[in-house]
């Protein structure tokens, strides 16, 4: 058997390097440890950890001390970052894709919200038109159709603008939210993102697009009648 050998390291070094390195660490019961802000004498050590056949190596940082066994570890990945990615990509990552701190619900139904809205703007302007005049004249005579149906897409439009800016304050709060959210920079054996802040942006972008879409589709229709 091999002698037992202990190294202490720490997941960042005092005087950061040009090049430094962020660790995935996967172990044989199934969990993942990530280490960031390592030089290359730090990585060494690690690997040279995973190299030995009966040896211990001592982790800290700032809320807990660790002994790793290197008959515990089953792979290690290595990404390596200079201090542009950490300082510029690395923020841009989080802000984009981590996991957005509002989940996905909020933003459908504000969705789902818009359009029974928008439903009830048009059949409202209906109710408004026949207190106003005649039933028949309504749905038989063109015009005034036609007119009753503009008024409740205008109704709508302002629906539609208030709840795209409300959409929009969530989203850049969102992001703005991102920027102190936890997302390693080696992403290998990390849980997944369900829903990224991106995705809920591009969500609300094709919520606008389809929208105008289906304005210039109704009005096309409403201008034949």
């Amino acid at each position: 058997m091999s002698e037992n050998k202990t190294v202490t390291a720490s997941p960042r070094a005092n005087t950061k390097k040009s090049v430094m390195y962020a660790l995935s660490i996967h172990m044989k019961y199934g969990e993942v440890l990530h280490i960031e802000g390592l030089n290359k004498e730090e990585k060494e050590k690690y690997f040279q950890l995973a190299r030995e056949e009966n040896a211990t190596m001592l982790v800290e940082d700032k809320s807990s001390v660790r002994h790793l066994l290197s008959k515990d570890i089953a792979k290690i990945s290595v990404k390596a970052y200079d201090e542009k990615y950490e300082k510029v990509y690395h923020p841009l990552e989080k802000i984009l894709f981590s996991e957005s701190s509002m989940g996905r619900r909020i933003f459908t139904f504000i969705i789902k919200t818009f359009v029974v809205l928008s439903i009830l703007s048009i059949i409202g302007m209906f109710g408004v038109a026949m207190l106003e005049g005649n039933v028949m004249d309504i749905f038989f005579d063109a015009t005034i159709l036609s007119n009753t149906i503009l008024k409740g897409f205008d109704l709508m439009n302002k629906i539609f603008g208030l709840t795209v800016l409300v959409m929009a304050i969530l989203n850049l709060f969102d992001l703005g939210l991102g920027l102190k959210a936890h997302y390693y920079i080696n992403q290998d054996g990390a849980d997944p993102v369900e829903y990224s802040r991106l995705s809920n942006v591009l969500v609300t972008g094709a919520f606008i697009v389809i929208f105008l879409i289906a304005k210039t589709i109704l009005n096309t229709i409403t201008t034949m009648i």
